[in-house]
């Protein structure tokens, strides 16, 4: 893992444990569109890319399951 990716996960992790107050900031369509973009981004070998996974993986499952 490198220096991006501990950065990275210490925010997304950071909030998680800190139940902190979640605002809704994206609509139902956003957010999917955010995690394929974090999946496509998660899918490289580069920086970054094991922190994308982690946080598609996290907000793919607080999303309502797709009913199209």
């Amino acid at each position: 893992m490198s220096d991006m990716d501990d950065r990275l996960l210490g925010l997304v992790d950071g909030v998680v444990d800190a139940d902190e107050l979640r605002l809704p900031l994206l609509t139902l369509r956003e957010a999917r569109a955010a995690v394929a973009l974090l999946q496509l981004l998660a899918a490289r070998d580069d920086e970054g890319a094991y922190a994308a996974r982690h946080l598609a993986g996290s907000l793919a499952r607080r999303l309502p399951a797709s009913t199209e």
